[in-house]
């Protein structure tokens, strides 16, 4: 259920309903130094992954770490009304049924800021995506700046990851790119990234690079017209 890559973290990945394409939804769960839990982007709750967590620790801490991940939330609201929800800025927006208590601040430090620091990716306001490095783990926690799909698709799916330049590979789609609009502030921010000493990237969809992840990202986001659309 929950599959630990390394001391004090842990993923499950779950099949996310996309016509015509085969992919899943990784929900990454670090224990801090208190012994809580803080959640990344969470899947579907159910009994089993409910019990999985419980014999982790207390969970404490949930995080929505872009406006695009905003699935499955009144389930984990219900069963641990004693933990703080953190979210983006522009999902309270989107989304006033949610009751997130707090939002993500770039000027702010969270009460877990010193082992998973932040980082928002800037120029993409309609994502407001944030990043977190697991310092303890030297893991790079995303969401949907880079996936790295599986090939094992059928035609549509294979056509729809060719088209989106993310097929068989870490890569930054097309889709992604599209809702950069501010491209010097996002390539500020993927250089603020890089000075984090990371080697795993545990990505929010597809498979995790467990090493070298620092090279690969600088491959993809920091070579030259990377983060254009074309």
């Amino acid at each position: 259920m929950l599959i630990p890559l390394a001391e004090n973290l842990w993923e499950v990945s779950r099949p996310l309903k996309a016509p015509g394409l085969r992919i899943d939804h990784r929900m990454s769960v670090v224990r801090l130094s208190t012994g809580e839990l803080l959640v990344h982007s969470p899947v579907e709750l159910d009994g089993q992954l409910d019990g999985a967590l419980a014999s982790l620790g207390p969970v404490r801490h949930l995080v929505a770490p872009s406006t695009f991940h905003d699935l499955y939330w009144l389930a984990w609201f219900a069963r641990y009304p004693q933990a703080t929800f953190w979210g983006v800025p522009g999902l309270r927006e989107a989304h006033p049924e949610l009751p997130f208590h707090q939002l993500l601040n770039p000027d702010q430090p969270t009460p877990w800021e010193a082992e998973l620091p932040k980082l928002l990716i800037a120029g993409m306001p309609k994502l407001n995506e944030y990043v977190f490095f697991h310092s303890a783990t030297r893991s790079l926690i995303v969401a949907d700046l880079v996936f790295n799909f599986s090939t094992d698709q059928n035609l549509l799916g294979k056509l729809f990851l060719k088209a989106n330049a993310c097929y068989g590979k870490v890569a930054c789609s097309r889709l992604f790119r599209a809702f950069i609009k501010d491209r010097n502030a996002f390539r500020q921010s993927v250089e603020k990234l890089m000075e984090w000493d990371f080697e795993r990237i545990v990505v929010g969809h597809g498979k995790i690079v467990p090493t070298g992840g620092k090279e690969v990202l600088a491959e993809v986001l920091l070579a030259s017209r990377r983060v254009d659309n074309r």
